[in-house]
């Protein structure tokens, strides 16, 4: 793995990290924060551009981020470039049930994005990944000692 490798992954499992603890519930008991986190979906998406046109796909990338963000059930919802190949694109969302990220993927600027980018040639490819938790995790705070 390159340095520039490493750096990426760092930065993107420092994101990835945050993300998740911004999933948990203050106040609401370990038992709800453990059955948030259940539901928790997390999507990656690699968005490949044309090269010499990485800034319209940038800019186009980036104006869906506002939005989004707005949207109930967003926890995340991050842009990555890769630094070697500048007209490939990753997006890092958290939702915080998969009935949100349904919602999104038919959000009116979503469905958008999907028509711009089949007109420009963009393609997108999308994976959903749900989190596995660790045993500890799964049993409330007090029941550990």
């Amino acid at each position: 793995m390159s340095a520039s490798e490493a750096r990426t992954r760092r930065g993107f499992l420092r994101a990835a990290a945050a993300a998740t603890a911004a999933t948990a519930l203050p106040g609401r008991g370990a038992r709800a924060a453990t059955a948030a986190r259940n539901e928790v979906i997390t999507a990656v998406t690699f968005i490949h551009g044309i090269p010499g046109r990485e800034e319209d796909l940038q800019r186009h990338l980036l104006s869906l981020a506002g939005p989004t963000r707005s949207e109930p059930g967003c926890v995340t919802y991050d842009l990555y470039q890769s630094p070697d190949q500048k007209h490939e694109f990753m997006r890092h969302e958290i939702w915080s049930t998969p009935q949100a990220l349904e919602a999104h993927k038919k959000a009116p600027h979503l469905r958008a994005s999907f028509e711009k980018r089949q007109r420009e040639g963009w393609t997108t490819q999308i994976t959903v990944w749900k989190r596995v938790l660790e045993q500890a995790e799964e049993m409330p705070r007090e029941s550990r000692r």
